[in-house]
């Protein structure tokens, strides 16, 4: 059996592996259960908003989410310049208009956390592609220091 091919995109260095044990965007489950793990533990406010700390996860998951599309988006252009996958085959990114900088703060990050949870249906289209494919990609080797 031969031995997977293993290359590296982003900043971050995360690694893409043809043919390996693994398939699909590796950190698609962590982004999935990012924002349920901390509203499990918060309380609800009172008024149904949501609390501080559910406020932030989400804001850290757009974070996280735009991060993730960024490498994912790279991954592709790889795997498309080097012919593992066919530009047909890349679906569109969802391009949706800019968002309003003078709703209110709550408005603004409920706003930002649903068009993060939208961006990242392009990410769980090219997983399946990947899948598909016998490629993944997986987290940048750690460094021990």
């Amino acid at each position: 059996m031969p031995e997977p091919v293993v290359f590296t995109v982003g900043v971050d260095n995360h690694r893409v592996v043809v043919g390996g044990a693994e398939l699909g965007c590796q950190m698609l489950p962590e982004l999935d259960a990012y924002v349920g793990a901390v509203s499990t533990r918060a309380k609800p406010r009172s008024d149904g908003r949501d609390p501080v700390a559910v406020q932030n996860a989400k804001m850290d998951y757009a974070e996280m989410a735009e991060a993730l599309i960024s490498v994912v988006s790279v991954a592709v252009q790889d795997l498309t310049e080097q012919g593992l996958i066919a530009a047909d085959e890349v679906p569109s990114k969802p391009h949706l208009p800019r968002l309003d900088q003078a709703m209110p703060t709550y408005d603004y990050i409920q706003e930002t956390y649903t068009r993060a949870t939208e961006r990242i249906e392009w990410v769980r289209s090219i997983d399946g592609l990947l899948r598909e494919r016998g490629i993944a990609i997986i987290e940048p080797l750690r460094q021990l220091t």
